[in-house]
């Protein structure tokens, strides 16, 4: 009887390792455009979480073959972004679609 107590809860161990694990798959999704018409692609094994509550992040896009990093970050209660070309402004403010979109993506999904 102990043998089959042992057997199913290593079973049952093997069961929740297996099945129970959170696996980010590393790949380049598309974000949108840049007003110069490059794609631009979020790199999503860069995505670093800093925070949820708010949500503080960064993370690297490829737009062609250039590389920009982005940061993400709460300023008077509403989001905000800085990428390493020096634009930076309010996410929702319609000045960058791109800086939305990665922020939608990264907030639906991590």
């Amino acid at each position: 009887m102990l043998k089959k107590f042992f057997a199913s809860m290593f079973f049952a161990a093997v069961l929740i390792f297996a099945f129970g694990q959170t696996q980010v798959e590393a790949r380049d999704v598309y974000i949108g455009s840049y007003s110069d018409g490059s794609s631009v692609y979020l790199l999503t094994e860069t995505v670093v979480i800093k925070s949820y509550g708010p949500l503080r992040f960064n993370c690297r896009v490829r737009a062609g073959y250039d590389y920009l990093n982005y940061s993400f970050y709460p300023y008077n209660g509403s989001p905000y972004y800085r990428n390493s070309e020096g634009y930076s402004g309010f996410v929702f403010g319609g000045q960058s679609p791109v800086a939305a979109n990665i922020y939608r993506y990264v907030r639906d999904n991590y």
